[in-house]
């Protein structure tokens, strides 16, 4: 199609214009287009902002607050998923070169990891007198663990020959 001929090299914002907001069935090389949602949830100090592929798999995410509406800039959070996507897109390019990881080993170098911040958010617990800033820092835990907990028990319970977390024998 030459409308499409037309369009590769083209910014998504310039291909958009040109096809009248309409790129529905389009896939302009070289841009990917990825389906899926953002997501606005409440949580207790403003609304968390997650971009997710169509699978519900979190690419990138923030907390929105009054003081983010005020400004461009602020901290996003990217995830695996995301990262994996860009790395796919850098080595279509020959940009970079996927390391090549034994599955096996990689998880359990994750779960290590996970284990050693779990220990250090713990021990961020132990204290002699219950402050002020150790019931802030209590609240903040407990949101990013339980967060952690959500996210990681949906994206388990796909996995075939996994027992159910709640199963008493797991």
């Amino acid at each position: 199609m030459p409308q499409e001929q037309d369009l590769f090299g083209k910014t998504f914002d310039q291909q958009l214009e040109a096809t009248g907001g309409n790129l529905t069935g389009h896939d302009i090389a070289p841009n990917r287009r990825i389906a899926g949602e953002i997501v606005l949830e409440p949580t207790e100090s403003g609304i968390r902002v997650t971009a997710r592929d169509a699978e519900h798999r979190v690419l990138w995410g923030y907390v929105g607050s009054k003081e983010t509406t005020q400004q461009v800039h602020c901290w996003v959070a990217t995830y695996d998923t995301l990262q994996n996507l860009v790395a796919e897109e850098l080595e279509k390019r020959s940009l970079i070169a996927r390391e090549s990881q034994d599955p096996v080993g990689a998880a359990h170098r994750a779960l290590e990891a996970v284990e050693k911040t779990i220990k250090w958010l713990r021990r961020g617990l132990e204290v002699k007198d219950v402050t002020r800033a150790t019931l802030e820092r209590a609240r903040t835990i407990a949101r990013i663990v339980s967060d952690a907990d959500r996210q990681m028990t949906h994206e388990a319970s796909t996995l075939k020959g996994l027992k159910s977390k709640t199963d008493k024998t797991a």
